[in-house]
């Protein structure tokens, strides 16, 4: 499973009580899908999963807001992450 995938399903399984879908570029927040103790899971998710870790600089509504940012958001943490321990 990819990335965005995983994030999908986990915010689908775990966040949201309906079983809707969740679009790629939909917003997370102002749609009222992820709420602020929501986020905090969903980093949590993340830090576990893909063995990153969030700092607070990067906890902003431009890496969050949709599927897409926060894929594009999580590619960039897991290359660094790959460079520098390369």
């Amino acid at each position: 499973m990819d990335h965005k995938a995983a994030i999908k399903t986990f915010i689908a399984d775990e966040l949201l009580e309906d079983e809707m879908p969740v679009e790629d570029d939909e917003n997370l927040l102002a749609d009222g899908m992820v709420d602020s103790l929501g986020m905090l899971r969903l980093v949590g998710f993340i830090e576990e999963s893909f063995g990153i870790r969030v700092p607070p600089e990067d906890f902003i509504i431009d890496n969050f807001r949709t599927l897409n940012l926060l894929h594009s958001y999580l590619t960039r943490k897991l290359k660094a992450q790959s460079d520098h321990a390369g």
